[in-house]
């Protein structure tokens, strides 16, 4: 299972003056640089993919677990892709085949609304048949390369706010970095590479190094369950809003 343009530079203006007895030339304002424009694009499946001048920055997706940890990732999913009315966003409909479930599957209906700095993302999730999951997850992976080190903070629904840190180092049987509810996620809080994650209600967050399964990221996970074996039934719904912002504005790219 993510990269930001090119820091920000300060362009200053020298403004010489004619030479005159007492007369220096002298510098008008400093004047900050509109930051270069990320740009989203959402792939055919509906993973959604944040791309900076030097590649991509995050992902985020939706998956699965089946029985005996198997993933489905969303890449693996079928869906179609619709243009909501007016440029309002994207509507993105499709099945996720999830493994040793007799063939199972996800239905999911995803709501892409872009922002001028960020996207709002609607996931609707059901089941085509009765069956069994060890999760079912939306992820935000974050690369290594260039989040190791950051602080993370974390908003919660009561009590102070939490800070944690994306280590540089893998620590080994450690992947664990956070864990317990949240309502507003800060990664990179005051650097160009900062995003904010706000959901639309408090929800379990887990976050972790996933370099310990050969995955040079680190993960941002919103759990709809995370439980052995649970049996889900062909009615039950999982409903999850979040809003996504950067530090720099957004453009869209259709999947």
């Amino acid at each position: 299972m993510g990269r930001l343009p090119a820091g920000m530079m300060i362009l200053t203006a020298a403004v010489l003056l004619a030479a005159a007895p007492g007369l220096r030339a002298q510098t008008a304002p400093a004047t900050p640089a509109t930051p270069t424009a990320l740009t989203i694009k959402p792939d055919p499946s509906g993973e959604i993919r944040v791309l900076g001048a030097d590649g991509e920055l995050v992902s985020l997706a939706l998956n699965a677990h089946g029985p005996q940890w198997k993933h489905a990732p969303q890449s693996t999913a079928t869906a179609t892709s619709t243009a909501l009315p007016g440029g309002a966003g994207q509507k993105i409909v499709g099945t996720l085949p999830v493994p040793n479930t007799d063939g199972g599957a996800l239905k999911f209906t995803e709501t892409l609304t872009p922002l001028p700095s960020g996207f709002r993302v609607e996931y609707e999730v059901g089941v085509t048949q009765a069956l069994k999951l060890n999760g079912l997850q939306v992820s935000l992976l974050l690369p290594v390369a260039r989040f190791g080190g950051k602080e993370l903070r974390i908003e919660r629904p009561e009590g102070d706010p939490q800070l944690a840190t994306f280590p540089v180092d893998q620590r080994p049987d450690q992947p664990g970095i956070w864990g317990g509810e949240g309502s507003t996620l800060a990664v990179a809080p005051g650097t160009e590479q900062a995003i904010t994650i706000e959901l639309l209600a408090p929800a379990d967050v887990v976050v972790q190094d996933l370099r310990q399964w050969e995955q040079p990221v680190f993960e941002i996970r919103f759990p709809a369950l995370m439980e052995e074996s649970r049996e889900i039934a062909a009615d039950d719904q999982f409903h999850l809003v979040l809003t996504v912002t950067f530090a720099a504005p957004l453009k869209w790219a259709a999947p």
